[in-house]
């Protein structure tokens, strides 16, 4: 039977594992100004200009709140909106999934200056795939997360989300919704992003979209 709220709940579950960036756990420090570390490179880890990163670990709430990150260098973020905090071990920073999410038939209003995604389920069309009674059905939605990063930051943040999304979902990838149809990313035609563009006022946007294929039983 075709359940296209229980495939959209899937997709949208695994999209919320994303991840971009993490320093893994260890000794970070914070200021007014952002995040800095004695050793290695929050370049080499990946974390660009326009990104949304988070904390764990740090004492004080805000400082593992989001924060977008404004310029990066090897040893420190520049974050808007830290609080002081001297250095301590089993702390991490991590990019993953904007904090503020459109998802269909939820009210979001973007703030200024941060970034944000907006998802859309296309059902797609339906093919009867064996005969007789109980025959399989088989189905091809589409999965669309389209992220928006602020104005004038440059390519990397919105490359880097789009690829990563892209990289979450490879083609062949299954999985199982809750009604226990096998969902099953498409490879014949794989997921695939759309051009860099702008978006008034203040951001830009890339859309990436999943084709995927599920198998199911009908009920006629």
């Amino acid at each position: 039977m075709i359940n296209h709220y229980d495939y959209h709940i899937a997709m949208r579950t695994k999209a919320l594992t994303l991840s971009l960036a993490t320093t893994g756990s260890l000794s970070l420090s914070a200021s007014t100004s952002g995040y800095a570390r004695s050793g290695g490179s929050f370049i080499t880890d990946g974390f660009f200009v326009g990104m949304e990163v988070a904390g764990t670990g740090f004492g004080t709430g805000g400082n593992n709140d989001p924060k977008v990150i404004t310029a990066v260098t090897a040893s420190n973020l520049t974050c808007p909106g830290c609080t002081a905090e001297t250095a301590a071990s089993g702390r991490t920073l991590a990019v993953g999934l904007p904090a503020l999410r459109g998802w269909e038939n939820v009210a979001m209003s973007p703030v200024t200056g941060r970034p944000y995604v907006i998802e859309q389920y296309i059902p797609g069309p339906v093919s009867r795939e064996t005969v007789g009674p109980l025959g399989e059905l088989e189905v091809r939605p589409m999965y669309s997360l389209v992220v928006f990063t602020p104005a004038n930051t440059g390519l990397a943040a919105a490359a880097k989300y789009a690829d990563a999304i892209t990289a979450l979902f490879p083609p062949g990838l299954a999985l199982t919704a809750t009604n226990a149809d096998i969902l099953r990313v498409r490879g014949d035609v794989g997921p695939f992003r759309g051009q860099l563009a702008q978006h008034s006022p203040g951001w830009a946007f890339v859309p990436v979209t999943i084709p995927f294929r599920v198998r199911t039983t009908n009920s006629i």
